[in-house]
Formats: C-alpha cells, structure tokens, sequence
C-alpha cells in the first residue's frame, strides 16, 4: 500500500496489487511499478487539487524510489530543490524512519485501528485501511506534521544523533517551536510524505 499526505490532505491510498490464480495478490514493488503509481495516480491527483507547484516531494531511500524513470519523473514535475530522497541535491537522511511521519505515526495508528476486530480477507483489509485513512481529520495531519518538525529541530540540536528518546522531555518545547515555523510558513508550501507499506503475507496472517 502506498499513502501521501500533508499538513491539509491525503493523496488516497493505492495498493500495489497483480492478478494471479486466486484473484488479487499483492505484489513486489520495483522501479517500473513505482513511476507508474507516480504518473497515473500521486501526480494526477496532486494537479487536480492545483498543488504541484506548491508542493515539496519527500520519500526515503528505498531502491524503487530511485529508479532512473522515477527520478526522471520527479524532477519534470518538482524540479531537483524542491525533492527530498535519495540522489537528489537534498538527501533524505539515511536509516531515519524516526523522521518520516508515516513510520513513527501512520503506519502505528493504522495497525492500531485496523486490527481492532478480526479480518477474514484481503478486500476487508483494504478496505478498512481505506476507510481508516479517509476519516483522518485536517487537524491531525497538521498536529503530525508539526511534531514532524519538531523531530527534525531535535536531530538538528543533536548534531544528528539518535532524539526519540528525548521527546518525551522535550515535546512541549518541540510543539510550541513547531507551531511557530509552521506559522511562518506560506500557506501555499506544503510537505507530501511518502512511505511504502506492504500488506505482506506475515502482516495479513496476523489478521487472524
């Protein structure tokens, strides 16, 4: 499954799925299957809500992420300084999930709301992760990302070291300067996050 979202909207969730003997399978992602995510889906759904322009694309280090065709992609509709991965003038920071706020949030609350009750089959699965993502309120993904940024003050305070471990001292502290940035932001900059997540056969089993 893949999902995007910024301090003010989702980019719904889509799932990497192939067709085989027993119907839908989920399916390994590679390059190809990435940039085609990104071209007929992320990117289309980003111009209808008029927020190219406007937008900084941030996603990890993962192989996929920076297939030549994907890069190439990225760069047409984002240009290189507003693009935040692997291969590009501003690099993610490597092993750092603690800053992508779909791993130290999403992903948690996800897992926490999807499982609450017994699933049986794949298309429940999908279809409460679905449902689970469209009610996310304005206000949350803007409280995330505020935390976000005050993760990223924290690395920055530590000379890049590992910070979880200071956020349960510091997050009125973090809070309050990440309302502030945000604050300072234009209205019209905002951050898309992008995270791959796989329904694996290991994660659905634990559906029963």
């Amino acid at each position: 499954m893949w999902c995007g979202f910024t301090s003010s909207f989702i980019v719904r969730p889509l799932f990497f799925d192939e067709i085989g003997p027993a119907g839908f399978l989920n399916c390994t992602v590679n390059g190809v299957g990435y940039e085609y995510l990104l071209r007929n889906h992320v990117i289309p759904a980003l111009q209808q809500c008029a927020r190219v322009s406007s937008i900084i694309f941030m996603q990890d280090g993962a192989p996929p992420h920076i297939a030549n065709p994907v890069k190439r992609l990225l760069s047409m509709h984002f240009g290189n300084y507003r693009i935040i991965s692997r291969h590009f003038p501003t690099n993610w920071p490597p092993r750092s999930p603690d800053l992508n706020p779909c791993d130290f949030w999403l992903w948690g609350y996800l897992k926490h709301v999807v499982f609450s009750d017994r699933i049986e089959i794949l298309v429940e699965l999908k279809a409460r992760s679905e449902q689970h993502i469209h009610i996310i309120s304005q206000d949350t993904l803007q409280s995330v990302v505020e935390h976000a940024i005050s993760r990223f003050e924290l690395v920055a305070e530590n000379g890049g070291q590992h910070m979880e471990h200071f956020l349960s001292l510091s997050w009125c502290i973090g809070f309050q300067l990440a309302q502030l940035r945000v604050s300072q932001m234009s209205n019209d900059l905002e951050v898309i996050v992008l995270i791959i997540y796989f329904f694996s056969k290991t994660s659905y089993n634990h559906a029963h």
